[in-house]
């Protein structure tokens, strides 16, 4: 009878260190992707961030490897919008990792005012504002000349 008492606890025992361990495991897994995913997002900010402030070029990039993790890639699509002023910017950040519980990715969408098309328009009124800033300056020289004439 006590060998069977021993029998069916260490039944017990390795059953329950059987479960403990997969709940270990699993609790690892989640930490692990958990990081993985948080550095994820950071990175697709940081990413976004640059390419709205022009550190990174506005256009339609492959994935390109980060420079302090080659694991870590990065790529920028540009798509149109029912709005002519605005683009639509989609960073993607991929994690290459040896399992699939390495591997994650993430991606933003943002909407933004087109550049180019800004940029045309500010050198328009700029060469508006050169023009009559040119042509008032003209106008009011010679109007000075005339006053000075007549005071002497």
């Amino acid at each position: 009878m006590t060998l069977l008492e021993v029998v069916l606890a260490l039944a017990i025992f390795f059953g329950s260190l059987a479960v403990l361990s997969q709940l270990a495991w699993n609790g690892s897994r989640a930490a692990v992707q958990g990081r993985l995913q948080s550095q994820a997002v950071v990175r697709c900010e940081a990413k976004l961030a640059e390419v709205v402030c022009g550190a990174v070029p506005l256009q339609n990039s492959s994935p390109q490897p980060y420079t302090d993790d080659p694991k870590w890639s990065w790529s920028v699509s540009l798509g149109q919008t029912q709005y002519a002023e605005l683009v639509v910017v989609e960073v993607t950040v991929t994690h290459e990792g040896g399992s699939s519980l390495g591997n994650v990715t993430q991606k933003l969408t943002r909407w933004m005012r087109d550049p180019a098309l800004f940029e045309a328009a500010l050198e328009a009124q700029m060469a508006a504002a050169e023009e009559e800033s040119s042509s008032s300056s003209s106008s009011s020289s010679g109007s000075s000349t005339s006053s000075s004439s007549g005071s002497r």
